[in-house]
């Protein structure tokens, strides 16, 4: 009956991460944004093209190769020092605790990591903002100069004529709220803070633990000013990608990881092997 509820409590969590992935992939491969216009004198919009700094792949690559190694070393420690659960069977064999314990996090990280995209990716295509590189990408000219002047200078109808203007770019053109980078490098880092401050404890320094907290955050700060500076992203698309990604980390690692468990159980842990090993001394009987 353990292995069976094992078995499905994996294939339960596959299919969950399926639910959320399909959306987020669906809007990705066949929706179309907003087809939002622009004021004629948009100085906003007036940015020159640049290359990214940093491309989607690369980001995503980092951010899940930071945590799924942060978590097997941590989760290998424990093990070794006992700390880990008890080992499990599938199948007829025997998976260490500290396999289980790395599944569970890899899986609820990688569970919150789609959720916190799929609303970002949404939020995109619903509101369907313009980068501020969109007049030196897209070169528009409007269809009806008699049109812009009735909306007093809001262009609805245009065409791009720029050189790098193609269906790909003009689509892109138009996913500049929020900020995806901003939203999955902050996500990654409050995760990553809160997952090695519950359970990387380490008592040969105090402070090693919060550098490396604070230079992961220091990293997902750069993300987001770097889409600023690369001009793919107004400084307002990336408040609100640090605004998602954070939120989503935190209630992701609080109601869903659950850290209390694991404090409970260090707490205890460190509760027993504080106390004394040796026994009190007898009292002498009197004879």
């Amino acid at each position: 009956m353990v292995k069976n509820n094992m078995i499905l409590k994996m294939f339960l969590d596959l299919i969950a991460l399926i639910i959320v992935s399909f959306p987020l992939l669906a809007i990705k491969l066949w929706a179309s944004p907003y087809e939002r216009g622009f004021f004629y004198d948009d100085s906003s919009l007036a940015l020159p093209y640049k290359d990214q700094t940093i491309s989607e792949a690369l980001l995503a690559g980092l951010g899940f190769a930071l945590m799924v190694a942060t978590i097997l070393i941590v989760e290998i420690i424990r093990g070794v020092k006992g700390k880990s659960v008890r080992d499990k069977y599938l199948c007829g064999s025997e998976i260490p605790g500290w396999v289980w314990e790395s599944y569970t996090a890899i899986g609820v990280f990688t569970f919150g990591a789609a959720c916190q995209q799929l609303i970002v990716t949404v939020a995109k295509y619903v509101i369907g903002r313009l980068r501020p590189h969109f007049y030196d990408l897209c070169v528009p000219v409007p269809t009806s100069m008699e049109q812009v002047e009735r909306d007093l200078g809001y262009v609805q109808n245009f065409t791009c004529t720029g050189p790098l203007a193609n269906h790909n770019t003009m689509l892109d053109m138009r996913l500049s709220f929020p900020s995806a980078h901003s939203g999955f490098a902050m996500y990654c880092a409050i995760f990553f803070i809160m997952y090695i401050q519950v359970k990387a404890k380490w008592r040969g320094s105090k402070l090693m633990r919060h550098v490396a907290q604070f230079i992961v955050f220091l990293a997902a700060w750069y993300v987001g000013l770097s889409r600023v500076t690369d001009h793919m992203h107004h400084w307002s698309d990336v408040a609100v990608g640090f605004a998602a990604g954070a939120a989503f980390a935190i209630m992701t690692f609080v109601y869903i990881y659950k850290p209390k468990k694991y404090l409970a159980r260090d707490s205890y842990e460190t509760e027993r092997t504080s106390q004394p090993e040796f026994l009190p001394r007898p009292v002498l009987m009197r004879t």
